[in-house]
């Protein structure tokens, strides 16, 4: 089992002569929503390679041609793994079983990374996004997070412990603070860090579909399970080499 910060040190021995990306740390390939017939998932040739892992858990990342909304498309590369790993590194998401859960909630709630904010029912909801799609009460939190966004989250509205509603424009600014992708990649990692309680995350370290379902989707994001979430996560399981089991 290799967990994505593990990883990423080899990919930018590999990659220095394109992307000179740090160094990407646990990933491996496959493919997902749709059937890979081609078997390109091999990892022979020695340790996994990031970008193919993020591929085969979210196929329809490898372009953003005919994306619905092309300036929130982000395509699975190693600038994107790179976002993902820091997200990782600075909220201490270490093990693989955790680094799977993460990467397949932002995959599913992204549409494969082909949103940044929420657009559904339409307009869709103001103040709503990042990649795991978090509710504008958690953006306004996890903007005022970051110290050098704290300043604008505050020209923009009171913090959070101020006890006071967003309006729905205030909402879609904090929200615009945090769509680059050095954010919107890591915010599953500071709500798990933050959100989460020690319990849930000791059984998501653990592994199986009903720790991941009981005490990560149902119990910490407080949302439903169906068969698209079992899927993506199913295949985040296999790429950073996590036994699926119940």
């Amino acid at each position: 089992m290799i967990s994505l910060i593990s990883l990423l040190s080899f990919t930018a021995a590999v990659a220095s002569t394109a992307l000179a990306a740090a160094s990407p740390k646990n990933f491996s390939a496959h493919r997902h929503h749709r059937r890979d017939n081609s078997n390109s998932n091999s990892n022979a040739a020695g340790p996994p390679d990031p970008v193919r892992q993020l591929l085969y858990m979210a196929p329809d990342s490898n372009t953003c041609d005919g994306a619905t909304y092309p300036n929130e498309c982000a395509v699975s590369s190693l600038p994107v793994v790179q976002a993902l790993v820091d997200g990782f590194a600075k909220y201490n998401v270490t093990t693989a079983p955790e680094q799977a859960a993460l990467l397949s909630w932002m995959v599913y709630e992204s549409g494969q990374f082909k949103y940044n904010r929420n657009h559904f029912p339409a307009p869709g909801r103001p103040g709503q996004g990042t990649r795991s799609m978090m509710s504008p009460t958690f953006v306004q939190q996890y903007a005022n997070s970051i110290p050098e966004l704290q300043a604008k989250v505050a020209a923009i509205a009171p913090p959070p412990a101020a006890g006071t509603s967003l309006t729905s424009a205030q909402a879609d600014q904090v929200l615009a603070l945090v769509q680059p992708d050095k954010y919107s990649f890591a915010a599953a990692a500071w709500y798990y860090g933050t959100h989460c309680t020690d319990a849930q995350k000791k059984l998501v370290r653990q592994g199986g579909q009903k720790n991941w379902e009981d005490a990560f989707i149902t119990g910490c994001v407080q949302t439903t399970i169906d068969d698209d979430r079992i899927a993506y996560w199913k295949k985040a399981c296999e790429a950073l080499g996590v036994t699926v089991k119940p």
